[in-house]
Formats: structure tokens, sequence, C-alpha cells
């Protein structure tokens, strides 16, 4: 690159000063780009204007004297390089915040020895003087990765080109730092805990059965009584623990996050009630129908909260998942989480035409967040259904492939063709990263058919079953 072109980009791009960080013990991170920094790092340069997610942690680290890193590489000391005893992923504990970066801007942030947290800079006299000193940190500053080979850029707009500023405004509405803390992972994991205890008790019991009715003992008679007994104590027990976790299932998706050191709310996604997705007031078969159909909760919230916007809804939900991604928030999962399962299990609205835009990049949203994360990523415990009998079930697996028979029963009336192309490069991704087999064939143009009424769920597909925590509410009259 030559010095003309840097020198335009410089002016037009943002600035990040980083001052007083811990050397030798910071991984520092923006976007999908992160780095472990040495003593001469001070920041970034360049950023691209528009919304950009920033994080740290601290680790400890150790140096290797047998290479050489490149000598123009800010914050790199010669005959060394730092190593992450954590890996790349540095500490436990991943700390961060939204920013809209403006062209020119200079953010300053420090961090605070005394707290060992980093802090933004609010007092403008102060950034006005680092402003008008610049050039005196360039040589300090890494650039972040906005040209080929290495850029970066492309990924990150795919990640989050529908978030606004309004959209950050609302959810992080302190506009304070957000951390991988969560007052309730410990909540997750008990459940999730009981849950595969409950099962395995379950399986000793059964499998103890089945051996004493094989090798029947005569003095079994005799304990007859007490086992009765003992067995209808065990089948409370079990009764109670299994209400209590459906009742906490059944309560509203948190959508809030406290700061513990301050008690202000610093995360507030929209709530989403999947366990009541029918109007107030409703009776008999609307309320079955709306239970097993998100449609009409996904357009209550889509028009009276996000004012038809597409890039309103799609802003959040490309904001949980970055949030989730980049500082392990389980909040933030929670709401992304919420959001699939409510566009993938809103049957009529996948045909309707007022949705087709919604569809259409919601699929290619979707297909871009899962291409960019391990594929290991949906195996952990934590985001299993937690009331699935089969604790290996995935919920997104699950969503995704009733959101396939859903697009596929449209395309059979004619309807939200559109979607083929999206769903069919969904299909191929999924397949390739996670084995998942999505039903439907959306390669070639299909036969339309008058049908009156097409079942949800297909009977040649035996895989499917919808239960746990988001399984739907039956009524019969």
């Amino acid at each position: 690159m030559n010095n003309e072109t840097m020198k335009q980009l410089f002016k037009a791009g943002a600035i990040l000063l980083v001052l007083d960080a811990p050397h030798n013990q910071l991984e520092f991170g923006i976007d999908v780009n992160c780095w472990n920094t040495g003593p001469r790092f001070k920041g970034i340069k360049i950023i691209p204007p528009g919304p950009h997610f920033v994080y740290y942690s601290l680790h400890n680290t150790k140096k290797v004297t047998e290479q050489q890193p490149d000598q123009d590489t800010p914050g790199s000391e010669h005959g060394t390089v730092e190593v992450a005893e954590a890996g790349t992923t540095g500490g436990e504990v991943r700390i961060g915040f939204w920013h809209q970066f403006e062209s020119g801007e200079v953010l300053v942030m420090k961090w605070n020895a005394y707290n060992e947290e980093m802090e933004l800079e609010k007092d403008q006299e102060q950034v006005a003087r680092y402003k008008a000193g610049i050039q005196e940190f360039d040589p300090f500053l890494g650039a972040y990765p906005l040209l080929p080979p290495t850029s970066t850029y492309p990924a990150w707009l795919k990640l989050a080109n529908h978030i606004k500023r309004p959209t950050l405004e609302s959810i992080f509405v302190s506009g304070g730092f957000v951390d991988s803390h969560d007052d309730q992972l410990q909540d997750e994991l008990s459940r999730a805990t009981k849950i595969i205890d409950r099962k395995q008790k379950d399986d000793k019991e059964k499998s103890d059965a089945e051996e004493r009715a094989k090798n029947p003992t005569p003095s079994q008679n005799t304990r007859t009584t007490t086992t009765i007994e003992e067995e209808e104590d065990d089948t409370e027990d079990a009764a109670m623990e299994t209400e209590s976790i459906s009742e906490t299932y059944k309560s509203e998706t948190p959508s809030t996050t406290t700061d513990p050191k301050t008690n202000n709310t610093v995360v507030k996604f929209t709530p989403i009630n999947l366990r009541s997705s029918f109007r107030k007031g409703a009776v008999g078969e609307e309320v079955t129908r709306y239970s097993l159909d998100k449609s009409w909760l996904l357009n209550n919230l889509f028009t009276t909260v996000y004012k038809s916007d597409v890039s309103s809804f799609l802003g959040e939900y490309q904001a949980a998942f970055v949030t989730m991604l980049l500082s392990y928030h389980l909040g933030a999962f929670r709401q992304w989480k919420s959001m699939t399962i409510l566009v993938c299990q809103a049957t009529e609205a996948v045909s309707s035409p007022n949705y087709s835009r919604l569809y259409s990049e919601f699929l290619q949203t979707l297909h871009h967040q899962l291409t960019s994360i391990p594929s290991s990523f949906f195996m952990d415990l934590l985001f299993a259904s937690p009331d699935e009998d089969d604790m290996t079930a995935n919920f997104l697996e699950l969503a995704l492939k009733g959101l396939g028979r859903s697009v596929q029963s449209g395309l059979k009336r004619g309807h939200c063709t559109e979607l083929r192309k999206p769903m069919r490069a969904l299909q191929q991704a999924v397949l390739e990263s996670f084995e998942w087999k999505i039903p439907g064939d959306f390669k070639t143009s299909q036969k339309v058919v008058e049908i009156s009424d097409v079942p949800m769920v297909s009977d040649d597909d035996d895989d499917y079953q919808e239960e746990g925590e988001y399984a739907p509410v039956i009524v019969e009259t």
C-alpha cells in the first residue's frame, strides 16, 4: 500500500486508542480480529465507519525466543513472540462493548489498574488533546485488516450489515460493557444436570426391573409392598422435580442483564415469550393453532416493536449473535435462540408476501452466522434443547428442519419462490458443517398443486419431534 493511500485511509477511518494496557497480558479484539498485544500496542487505526464490537480479556503469557516476529507489527518485541497460555481464546472472561464509529473519530480507552478493567475516556477535552496529537501514536497503532489479502471486513459486514445506531442504543441502554458473567449461568447448568441425572436414574431403574424380571428370587414377593412404596416415593419426587423445571421454562425469556457492581441495566433485548404465542383472550382452536404456528407472535412483534422494519428486526438478531459469539454472553444466546425459533416456527408467515424480504434476508444472515463458527459450537450441553429426553438433540437442527418443511410446502403452493435459492444455500451449508439434513428439494422449480390442508409434519419424517421448552400447547375443546 502506498503512502498516499494510507494517509487517505488514516484520515477517513476511525481510531481506537488503548492506553496503559498491561504488557504481555492482554488479548484484544475488534469484530472478527483478535490479537495478543505487546508493550508497544496502543490501539487500532483505519477502523471503517459503522458498528463494531470491541473486546478484551486478560491472560498469562510466556515468551518464546526461537521465533522472529515481524518487526513492523506494533506491539511485537524483537526476538520474541508472545504466546497465550490459555490459547487463542485468552482468559476465562471476555469483556466488550458496541460502538458506532464515525469517520475521523478518536475513541480513547484507558486501563484502570485498580479495577483491572478498561474504561472509556469521557472527558471530551482530554479526548480532543489526544486527537490533536494523534500522529504521535501512529507507529504504535495496528491497522484494521481492511485491504486484501488479509481483509476481514467483508466477513464482518455479513455479520453486522443490518445493525444500526438506534438498535444498539435500544439494546445496550447504558452504553456500558458486557461480559461473559451471567447470574443465570449456574441455573442453566443446574437444570441441565438435573435432566441428565433424572435420565440416568430412569435408565438404571429400567435396567434393574428388567434384571429382576429375568432372575426372580423366592424372597421377591416378600418385598413387593416395600418396593411399591419406594417406587411411589420416587415417582412423587420425580414429578415434583419435573414440575419445577417445567414451570421455570414456562416463564418468559429474560430480556435484560444487570451489572452487579452498579445495579444498572446494560443489556435490554426485546422480550419474546414463545410459550404465549397467541393473542390475549384467544381460546380453543386459536390457542392450539398459534401455539404450533408462531406467526401471530412474529407478526405482533414485527409490526409493533420493530415497526415492520426488516433491518430493525435482523439488526437485533445480529447484535445478539455477535455479542454471544465474541463475549460469550449467555443472555445474548438466549435472545438469538428465541428469535431463531420464532422465525422458523412461523409457518403461515413463510408463505406470506408480507414477509418475503424478512425470510430471504433471515436465511442469508443465518447462513453467514453458521459458516462463521466452529462446527462444535452447537454441540455444547447448554445449547441442547433443555427438556429433550435425548440431550444430544439440538434446538437449531430441529428448527431448521421445521423451516425446511414450511418452505417446501409453500413452494408446492406456488408461494415463497424467492426463498428457494437462499434455502438451498443454507441446506448445503449445514450439511457440510454440521451434517444436518434439512428436508426439501430447493434446486428446481416444483409443480404447483392445490392443497386445502398441508400438515406441518410429514409422516415419512420420523426424526422430527417438537417437545421441551418450545413444545406447543394443545387445547381440547
